[in-house]
């Protein structure tokens, strides 16, 4: 049988151990291993898809105080396979909240734009160059004051969901390479959409401005030639 060590509660370094202990499960291990997570598996722990995130209900009533309050709290990253030899090009889009609290999302899965830098449509986006030579999508409507619930949806405390997307390279990327990022855009807080009957109106608008610059840039990756 294998005896089990005894913790000798009068030895000094014990309590200074216990304590270490604490505070790496108090304040490191909620911020270190959601991306440890990701790392070591992402196709298994990367997050959820953004379409299976709850869509908001009764905004006016129904908002996180920690999620209003929280500033910049989303971090976009991009990431693509290689060019396969049909010169498909596989996307995958990962966004993050960082905050403590739920934050509220735009997030019209077949309205996510690949587009140049000039766009400044809200919502998801990706900036590829050079453009490809099919699977670019226009925002199919306008900006709007106010989004449809049913288009906002609510990404949990240190939630990350992934939205994947495929493009058909470009005869100049598959020959010469070319780069990659995305964005996250919104420009305005939201105006509400009619209520359910009863529901008391609590909150002013939708909460959607939690941007302090209104978008959040990924970093810019490489995208290989073909070989």
């Amino acid at each position: 049988m294998i005896a089990l060590p005894r913790l000798d509660r009068d030895n000094p370094n014990t309590s200074i151990g216990i304590i270490l202990l604490v505070i790496l499960a108090v304040f490191i291990l909620p911020e270190r291993l959601p991306e440890f997570l990701r790392n070591f598996s992402p196709g298994l722990l990367g997050g959820v898809a953004c379409e299976g995130l709850p869509a908001a209900s009764d905004l006016a009533a129904h908002q996180s105080i920690l999620g209003r309050s929280a500033v910049d709290p989303l971090r976009l990253e991009v990431a693509a396979s290689g060019i396969g030899e049909d010169g498909g090009l596989s996307i995958r889009l990962s966004l993050t909240n960082q905050s403590l609290g739920s934050v509220p999302i735009l997030y019209q899965g077949e309205n996510v734009v690949v587009a140049g830098e000039e766009d400044s449509s809200n919502g998801l986006g990706v900036i590829i160059d050079p453009p490809p030579a099919e699977g670019g999508v226009e925002r199919a409507k306008p900006d709007a004051t106010g989004y449809a619930e049913s288009d906002i949806r609510f990404l949990g405390p240190r939630q990350t969901c992934l939205h994947e997307l495929e493009v058909r390279a470009s005869t100049a990327m598959i020959s010469d390479g070319g780069t990659l990022r995305a964005w996250y855009r919104m420009t305005i807080a939201g105006e509400h959409q009619p209520q359910s009957e009863g529901t008391r109106l609590i909150y002013p608008d939708q909460g959607l401005a939690i941007l302090s610059e209104d978008v959040v840039f990924s970093e810019e990756i490489a995208i290989e030639a073909r070989p």
